[in-house]
C-alpha cells in the first residue's frame, strides 16, 4: 500500500505512475507507451484502477481502454478528478446490511462441483506482522485482533453463512455480526507452528459463517488469514492484505465498493435485457457437435495427492514478440494461449474439437450496476470456448473464435444457473484455463508494510478432493517473461504427454511470433 508524502502535493501523474508500477512491474517508459503492447491485459487493468481508487483518483474501464497510453490516461484522470473525495459517490458495501442473501452464478458452479469436504477449502495469507507500524506505534495481540474483527465488519462476504443441505440449501445469509471462534490466539513453540498452521486452513464452517479464520501466533509474529473459496476469488485475497494493512497501521481506507448482493441484483437485471437473450443464443450456438473430452490414459481416482505440474517459459524477447502479435492482431494475449492450446490438444489426441472453461476475473461493470472493481467477493466468471481442428494455421482461427464468445463473459453461468436449458448440459472437454496474468506478482506485496511470511503450511484443500478438469492451464507472466503450465493427475496421465502439451504450446506461439516479425 502506498503511503502518500504529505509534504507536498501529489499530483495525478504521480499517483498514475504509483499504479501502472504496481500493476506491470515497471514504470513506464515514456508518456506515449502503450498499456497494452507492454502486457497490459483486463485483469491488470482492474488492478490498477483499484490502486487509483486506494488513491481516491476518480477512475473507470474506458480511462485505461480508451486511453491507452500513459498520457492518453492521465488525461481523461486529470479531466475527472475532483477537488472532493470521489468514492463518496458511490453505493457502499456493508454498512450493517443482513439477511438472505442470492448466490453469485460461480458459487452456484462452486457448489454444483460436489467437492469433498467442502468445509476445507483455503485461500489466505501467512504474514509477518511487524512489531510497529510506521509512524512507531507498537502492534500488539489487540491490535490484531481488533483489525480482523473490523475487516468482518467492513466487508458482508467475510460473515456469510453457507446451508448447503437440507431444506431451502443452497442459500446464503449475511450475519449482523462474525461469528464467534474467528480470531484464535496460538502461543507455541516453533515446532508446533506447522501444525497450528495446518489446522487453521481446516478452520472454516460454512453453516455457522466461520468463512474467514484467523491465527495469530505472538511468539513468531505471525498472522494466518484463511478464506474460504465459496466466499471469494483470489483477486479479492490480495484486497484483503490491503484492507488488513490499512486497518493495523491506521491508514485511511477508500469507500467499500459493491458487495455481492449488489452484484446479485445487477445480474437479475441484465438477465432480462435483450443482450442476455443475444448473449444465450450465441453461447449455444458454438460448433458444440464437435466437441469431446479429452481422453484420458489410465483411470485412477485421481486425488489431490495424485496431482503434478508441468511447465515452461517464453524468453523475454518471444514474450515481447506474442504481445506485438496480439496487438497487431487485435487480440488478447489470452485468446492467443487459449487457441495454441486447444490446438495442441486436439493434434496430440487426434479431436475434432475441444471446449475450455475460461477463468475470467468478472469485474466487468454491467450496465447500470454496482462498481466492483475493489470489491470483496466471489465475483469470477468462467464460460467455455469451443475451438475446433480445421486446415489453416491456429492463427487463422483465433480470431474467429474470439468473435464468437459474447463480449459480457460474465453472462455464461449467469444465463446457465437462471435456468437457460439450452446451457445447462454443453459438452465438456475437461480443460480449463486460468490465465492470471500477472497474478503472482500482484500477490507478492514486496512493497508493502504487512510482508507475506516465508513460513508456509500446506493443506488448503482436502485430500480427499479431486479437480473438476483432466487438464488445467496455467497462463502468468513472471518478469518479462511468459509461463505457461498443465495441471494434471499422475492417475489420468504419463508425465511425458503433458510436457508434449506444453512444448507444443509454446511452439505455436513462438512460430507465429517470428512469423509476425519476431523478437525485437
Amino acid at each position: 500500500m502506498t503511503t502518500p508524502d504529505h509534504t507536498r502535493p501529489v499530483s495525478t501523474a504521480d499517483l498514475l505512475g504509483e499504479a501502472w508500477q504496481a500493476a506491470l512491474g515497471a514504470a513506464p517508459a515514456g508518456p506515449d507507451t502503450d498499456f497494452f503492447a507492454v502486457g497490459g491485459d483486463s485483469l491488470l487493468a482492474v488492478r490498477m484502477l483499484s490502486r487509483l481508487r486506494q488513491a481516491r483518483v476518480a477512475a473507470t474501464p474506458a480511462d485505461i481502454l480508451r486511453g491507452r497510453t500513459f498520457n492518453g490516461i492521465l488525461s481523461r484522470l486529470e479531466a475527472l478528478r475532483e477537488a472532493t473525495d470521489p468514492m463518496r459517490s458511490e453505493g457502499t458495501a456493508g454498512g450493517g446490511r443482513t439477511g438472505t442473501v442470492p448466490l453469485l452464478p460461480t458459487q452456484h458452479r462452486w457448489i454444483a462441483n460436489g467437492f469433498t469436504d467442502p468445509d476445507h477449502f483455503s485461500l489466505g495469507w501467512i504474514f509477518d506482522v511487524p512489531e510497529r507500524t510506521p509512524d512507531g506505534r507498537p502492534v500488539d495481540t489487540g491490535d490484531v485482533e481488533a483489525a480482523v474483527l473490523a475487516l468482518a465488519g467492513r466487508h458482508e462476504a467475510l460473515r456469510t453463512r453457507y446451508v448447503l443441505e437440507g431444506e431451502g440449501a443452497p442459500r446464503a445469509e449475511v450475519l449482523p455480526a462474525a461469528p464467534d471462534g474467528l480470531f484464535v490466539k496460538a502461543d507455541v513453540p516453533d515446532d508446533e507452528v506447522p501444525g497450528v498452521l495446518r489446522d487453521g486452513w481446516r478452520a472454516h464452517r460454512l453453516d455457522e459463517g466461520r468463512v474467514l479464520a484467523a491465527r495469530w501466533l505472538p511468539a513468531q509474529r505471525l498472522l494466518q488469514v484463511a478464506l474460504h473459496h465459496l466466499t471469494l476469488d483470489g483477486f479479492s485475497v490480495e484486497l484483503i492484505a490491503d484492507d488488513l494493512e490499512a486497518l493495523l497501521v491506521g491508514a485511511d481506507l477508500p469507500a467499500a465498493p459493491g458487495a455481492p448482493r449488489d452484484r446479485a441484483r445487477a445480474l437479475s437485471a441484465w438477465l432480462t435485457s435483450a443482450q442476455a437473450g443475444r448473449d444465450a443464443a450465441a453461447w449455444a450456438g458454438q460448433d458444440w457437435t464437435r466437441v469431446r473430452p479429452v481422453p484420458v490414459e489410465a483411470t485412477g481416482p485421481g486425488l489431490l495427492s495424485s496431482m503434478d505440474v508441468t511447465s515452461a517459459e517464453l524468453d523475454v524477447a518471444h514474450t515481447a514478440a506474442v504481445q506485438r502479435l496480439a496487438v497487431r492482431s487485435d487480440l488478447t494475449f489470452e485468446a492467443l494461449v487459449l487457441t495454441a492450446a486447444a490446438d495442441a490438444i486436439m493434434e496430440r489426441f487426434g479431436l475434432p474439437g475441444v471446449s475450455v472453461d475460461t477463468y475470467h476475473h468478472g469485474r466487468d461493470r454491467l450496465p447500470g450496476g454496482p462498481d466492483i472493481t475493489s470489491g470483496i467477493g466471489y465475483f469470477q466468471a468462467s464460460y467455455p470456448v469451443v475451438v475446433t481442428a480445421g486446415p489453416g494455421d491456429w492463427l487463422e482461427r483465433a480470431a474467429a473464435v474470439s468473435d464468437r464468445v459474447p463480449k459480457d463473459r460474465f453472462g455464461f453461468d449467469a444465463l446457465r444457473f437462471a435456468g437457460h436449458t439450452a446451457l445447462a448440459d454443453l459438452p465438456s472437454s475437461g480443460i480449463r484455463l486460468n490465465f492470471r496474468s500477472r497474478m503472482s506478482e500482484i500477490n507478492a506485496r514486496e512493497v508493502d508494510w504487512l510482508p507475506p511470511s516465508t513460513v508456509s503450511a500446506g493443506g488448503r484443500r482436502s485430500p480427499r478432493q479431486t479437480e473438476p478438469y483432466v487438464l488445467m492451464l496455467e497462463a502468468d507472466q513472471v518478469g518479462e517473461r511468459f509461463a505457461f503450465a498443465v495441471k494434471f493427475s499422475r492417475d489420468h496421465f504419463a508425465g511425458e504427454t503433458v510436457e508434449h502439451l506444453v512444448r507444443s504450446t509454446l511452439a505455436r506461439l513462438e512460430q507465429a511470433a517470428l512469423r509476425a516479425g519476431g523478437p525485437a
